[in-house]
């Protein structure tokens, strides 16, 4: 890989991740919809489906992993990219035409389980297309300039979307007002598909696979061969449990400062990303000094302090929760780079799409956040959320402290 293009392809990964944070609001799953739900007369258990939803969908990357050939990687990207602007296009438009709010909530929860299964394998293969078009040096330094700069797209977007949400937009009405945030997402997937159509790959060795079941057999058993991804997955399966909180903490603001969660929705996603782009470059810097598992202990660190915080700070510093979540929330690009590190090329797109398989795992668990919050108060969340990630920082603490596996033969 020459230079010129190691960086040309930086570029582009920057820009496709800088165009899904633009549409965080509805992309990131989470906050926007628990708050939609909540204004539609949901419960807190079931403003918390579209995120477990979201996150179910996570189970895709390993179906086509096992059947979809390596020439087709970046054409999964443009694919995925496409189908999720016409999604977003027709929720929105769901949102603008009269209907029931059952009928509303019915779609925002079934349209964020589809979105989970595109985004998931969209990523993916980004991630894969990445890896085959960049130098380990030249991914390096597209993670930390990408996830420096792409979130403060996600700042503009919150931004955006807390002035819609509180009634920027004269003559907007509820539920108008969310589907303009739907229409943005549109032409930020279409152009995103574009970008991913001009990355330049390297081919990778084509081998005759196995029939369906044979491949996912395989698959799994060489994952599981590895000590060290076992506790990579596990680790990230509770991490993502951590942050199934994040609906949970949005609906917290009604106690915490007394007002509606729809209220700080943009100013909650905006401190979320703006955040994340800090950290960002600090990660970025810690992953190039100290090696791949020197990232995920920060993320992890700073999730499950996020919990503690905004459960024992009241006010508007309860805000800062969202912040210190949204710093955390880079351990899935980091989870996905130890992998990328560790891998051989003929498996790195099935042990990726097994790892993912963590996100799709852990969906329940935002229901079950909701369920805890319903029965036994907030504060049973927040311990739930807590455990989880306390129990990730000891296993992330077994992992070798270099970028090689001890004991795979993955290199």
């Amino acid at each position: 890989m020459d230079p010129q293009t190691d960086r040309k392809n930086g570029r582009l990964f920057l820009w496709a991740n800088l165009l899904i944070y633009l549409a965080a609001p509805v992309l990131y799953v989470g906050v926007i919809q628990a708050a939609l739900c909540d204004k539609l007369g949901a419960s807190a258990a079931v403003a918390n489906f579209p995120a477990t939803g979201y996150f179910m969908g996570s189970f895709a990357p390993i179906i086509f992993a096992c059947f979809i050939p390596h020439r087709w990687d970046r054409r999964l990207v443009v694919l995925t990219g496409a189908l999720m602007a016409g999604l977003l296009a027709m929720v929105a438009m769901m949102l603008f035409l009269p209907m029931s709010n059952q009928v509303r909530i019915a779609a925002v929860v079934s349209q964020s389980l589809v979105l989970g299964l595109l985004n998931s394998v969209s990523g993916v293969y980004l991630y894969q297309c990445l890896g085959q078009s960049t130098t380990e040096a030249g991914r390096s330094r597209a993670l930390k300039t990408t996830f420096t700069i792409a979130p403060l797209a996600a700042v503009v977007g919150s931004l955006l979307a807390q002035f819609i949400l509180r009634g920027g937009i004269p003559h907007l009405s509820f539920s108008q007002d969310f589907g303009i945030l739907y229409l943005i997402g549109v032409p930020c997937m279409g152009i995103y598909a574009w970008c991913g159509s001009q990355i330049e790959m390297s081919p990778i060795k084509e081998e005759a696979r196995p029939p369906f079941f044979s491949s996912l057999r395989d698959s799994f058993r060489h994952y599981f061969r590895s000590r060290d991804l076992v506790l990579l997955l596990l680790a990230y399966l509770l991490l993502n449990c951590t942050l199934m909180a994040m609906p949970n903490l949005s609906l917290y603001t009604r106690k915490a400062m007394g007002r509606e969660p729809a209220e700080f929705s943009g100013v909650v996603l905006a401190l979320r990303f703006g955040c994340k782009a800090l950290a960002g470059y600090g990660l970025g810097m810690l992953n190039m000094r100290y090696g791949v598992r020197a990232p995920l202990l920060a993320t992890a660190a700073l999730l499950g302090l996020s919990l503690v915080w905004a459960w024992a700070v009241p006010g508007y510093l309860y805000l800062a929760a969202f912040g210190l979540m949204g710093a955390g929330e880079l351990d899935g690009a980091y989870f996905t780079n130890t992998v990328l590190t560790w891998s051989s090329p003929v498996y790195v797109i099935r042990d990726m799409s097994i790892l993912n398989l963590a996100a799709a795992a852990a969906g329940p668990a935002a229901s079950i956040h909701g369920i805890l919050t319903d029965h036994w108060g907030f504060s049973a969340s927040f311990i739930f959320g807590i455990t989880t990630a306390v129990v990730a920082l000891v296993l992330l603490f077994k992992l070798p402290k270099q970028n090689a596996p001890s004991n795979t033969g993955h290199s």
